[in-house]
């Protein structure tokens, strides 16, 4: 596995910053060393391994083999809401590896409340648990805007030629919304295990109508002629369940944008971006593939 930019945090460290942020450290408690830590996180804000957005302070991991290329295609994984209890949330890092080169630069986006492997907190409230420990109508207004501030701080950074929005669940259902409510974002998504109507999916599982939550079926009509979808959806997919994925992708379609609905047979929720991925893969290299040549 391609190493998580060793070299670039090295560097942060043989410079002297690394020496400095680690002295003021010293002396302080546990407790007040991960206070400190994760208040001044983005004082490292790199857009490689942390981002400011909205207010808040996004973890992210960024993959690359070299420099990339000027004016590369940005692919950013922006991953679910989790399982009751919490766990690392950087599990799409799997898939993103596979599409570093010198002309793509993928980077998982960590969502604001949630943490990933190495320990690495973004700040911010993700309501992922707050109904009985499962996800609680977390697709807010803050959140979405956050998701987007951060990925347009990295397209200042790179200046690519082509960003691509890869979500799955809830980080699929807030790409879909931010195609729509931020329409010079991206020029299409990759989207797995996604739902049409966050309000019906919602009371169909028993959660209520999340009604401070945004919904994909708000802001198909706000998107982009020339963006692209690319949809994943497993047969066996028994939490956004197909129906409603393939009633998201009809209303894609109506609304002119390029659709694509990958049918996975025997695919469940996660497994189609984890252990039966090929059809996940397949579906981001054909939206890299379909970038508008010179964007």
């Amino acid at each position: 596995m391609r190493r998580y930019l060793a070299f670039l945090l090295l560097g942060f460290w043989l410079s002297g910053a690394g020496a400095a942020y680690a002295d003021q450290l010293q002396g302080q408690s546990l407790s007040g060393q991960w206070v400190l830590g994760h208040a001044d996180s983005c004082l490292l804000d790199d857009h490689l391994t942390h981002v400011a957005a909205n207010g808040q302070c996004l973890a992210i991991q960024t993959y690359m083999n070299e420099l990339p290329a000027p004016h590369p295609v940005l692919l950013v994984f922006i991953h679910g809401d989790g399982i009751p209890g919490g766990s690392p949330a950087d599990y799409l890092r799997f898939q993103a590896t596979q599409f570093a080169s010198d002309h793509v630069v993928p980077l998982v986006l960590i969502r604001p409340g949630y943490y990933d492997s190495y320990g690495h907190y973004s700040t911010g409230n993700s309501q992922a648990f707050a109904c009985n420990g499962y996800p609680c109508d977390g697709y807010r207004p803050d959140v979405v805007a956050t998701l987007a501030g951060a990925v347009t701080a990295l397209k200042v950074f790179y200046h690519p030629s082509c960003t691509i929005l890869v979500g799955h669940s809830g980080g699929a259902m807030m790409s879909g919304i931010m195609l729509g409510k931020y329409p010079q974002l991206a020029n299409g998504a990759v989207l797995a295990s996604v739902t049409y109507n966050v309000h019906a999916w919602a009371s169909k599982h028993g959660w209520g109508p999340w009604p401070n939550s945004l919904s994909p079926s708000d802001w198909v009509a706000k998107i982009p002629k020339q963006d692209f979808v690319y949809i994943v959806s497993g047969t066996e997919d028994a939490n956004t369940y197909p129906a409603m994925t393939q009633q998201y992708a009809s209303a894609l379609e109506k609304a002119g944008i390029d659709t694509h609905l990958i049918s996975v047979p025997g695919g469940t929720h996660n497994s189609v971006v984890l252990d039966d991925a090929a059809d996940f893969d397949v579906a981001i290299h054909n939206a890299i593939q379909n970038c508008p040549v010179g964007s």
